[in-house]
């Protein structure tokens, strides 16, 4: 009897042994196809992101089964993970790469041709016009993995106690710079509860700032499209940066800081939490961020948020701040990443779009209510995003210099420490960026074509 248990012990040991064998050649528990095409998937993000991306992927395999999608996950430095693959000619099938080197590459014809597939997939052309990217005239080598873009968060119970109207959600109804301002100040006090131009206002106390702002070109970009200014004239071979529009943008986000005194400056932002964390905790009423946060927002229970549109100088402008997803012209089989570029970030296949971390780049999303519906009738979007979120960047995004200017790595490494002396007051902004002109100007190289 024992012996005979022993092997009836054994052989179920052997068969679930095997069964798990079999399941992990496969997804979901279904043996793998010997004949399918491999393809690598590599992809960078949170944790969220990556179990959305994976759950994807074996959805995917699951319905493809000629085709087997394996993700690579990179949580640390990508930049240098993809370059380090490109050098020993080891990179990925498809792959997230940031829209700078996404246009570099596709200038050294590293990434495949996607307008040379619009007969065969008529999908690849109902995306918005904003999403393509293009590095020769009518050569699209892609689009941004997802449509992304700036606005303000704010704390909806700071406005309330203020007895303050709240940052408007419709484009058309921005604030002006002055009335922005105004409320900012409203919002700005120090430990004694006074507000900039009070009588007694500390400045070197403040406990409550009206605003917060980063140093980079999702905060200043926006603002000099609105005023009418720019890095470059339209051709990208101009230097512009110290005309009087681009000049007054940074003027006023330099006064934010030092004459104002309703934005924390950048040593002081170092000291401060995420933008959630600081409405939450009542250190600044105001933030400019991307729409990605909307995920981070709504897990956040502690706090009454909302969204609006950033404030205006002359017209009401956001900017498009997200990577592109590319297939590489190494691949051996571009039909079958065709294939899964279009699945990939399909909101009917991913959970990042109802999360909020995404936005969708298919024109439908944007136009068709059902589908509008499909991914923003949840607690990650609020009522203000359908005008917020789904108009601005319909109607009023632009898209940044990184996807647009030739030669971007080169510029931005050399605006960053001109820029600097302007958010740490040692330059004025005239000053900063007259002296920049020399540096930038020779780097300039045009612009990409926008179709």
């Amino acid at each position: 009897m024992l012996k005979r248990r022993l092997r009836t012990w054994m052989a179920l040991v052997m068969t679930a042994m095997l069964t798990g064998l079999t399941a992990c050649s496969g997804n979901a528990g279904e043996p793998a196809n010997p004949n399918a095409v491999e393809l690598k998937f590599m992809y960078w993000g949170s944790n969220d992101e990556k179990q959305a991306m994976e759950k994807m992927i074996q959805s995917f395999n699951a319905s493809h089964p000629n085709i087997r999608v394996k993700g690579e996950h990179v949580p640390g430095d990508y930049t240098t993970k993809i370059n380090t693959l490109m050098a020993a000619n080891q990179l990925p099938d498809i792959a997230y790469l940031g829209d700078s080197l996404t246009m570099k590459w596709a200038s050294e014809g590293r990434l495949l041709d996607l307008s040379s597939y619009y007969d065969e997939y008529p999908e690849l052309k109902n995306k918005l016009k904003s999403s393509y990217l293009y590095s020769e005239p009518g050569k699209s080598i892609g689009n941004y993995t997802a449509l992304e873009v700036m606005q303000l968060f704010y704390n909806k119970e700071l406005f309330t106690e203020a007895g303050v109207p709240v940052p408007p959600a419709d484009p058309q109804k921005a604030w002006t710079w002055d009335e922005f301002l105004e409320i900012a100040k409203k919002l700005t006090k120090d430990q004694s509860g006074k507000h900039p131009g009070d009588s007694g206002f500390d400045p070197k106390n403040i406990v409550q700032y009206g605003f917060a702002f980063g140093n980079d070109r999702s905060s200043w970009g926006p603002l000099l499209a609105s005023n009418g200014g720019g890095l470059t004239d339209k051709t990208g071979k101009k230097y512009t940066l110290n005309s009087p529009e681009s000049v007054e943008v940074f003027q006023k986000l330099q006064d934010l800081v030092f004459k104002e005194h309703v934005s924390p400056d950048l040593i002081q932002q170092q000291d401060m939490p995420s933008n959630t964390i600081r409405l939450q905790t009542r250190k600044v009423a105001m933030v400019v961020d991307g729409t990605w946060s909307l995920l981070d927002f709504s897990n956040n229970k502690q706090l009454q948020w909302s969204i609006g549109v950033l404030p205006k100088l002359k017209e009401p402008k956001t900017m498009i701040v997200a990577g592109a997803t590319v297939i590489f012209q190494s691949t051996k089989h571009p039909k079958e990443a065709l294939e899964f570029y279009l699945y990939h970030n399909n909101p009917e296949k991913v959970d990042l779009f109802k999360s909020g971390l995404w936005m969708p780049i298919e024109e439908k999303y944007y136009t068709d209510e059902q589908a509008i519906q499909s991914w923003t009738n949840n607690a990650a979007h609020p009522p203000e995003f359908q005008k917020a979120g789904i108009e601005y960047a319909r109607d009023y995004a632009i898209k940044p210099s990184t996807s647009t200017l030739r030669n971007w790595p080169d510029i931005g490494s050399k605006l960053t420490p001109g820029l600097d002396l302007i958010w740490t007051n040692k330059k004025t902004p005239q000053q900063a960026l007259d002296e920049l002109e020399p540096i930038i100007q020779p780097l300039l190289q045009g612009v990409y074509p926008d179709e």
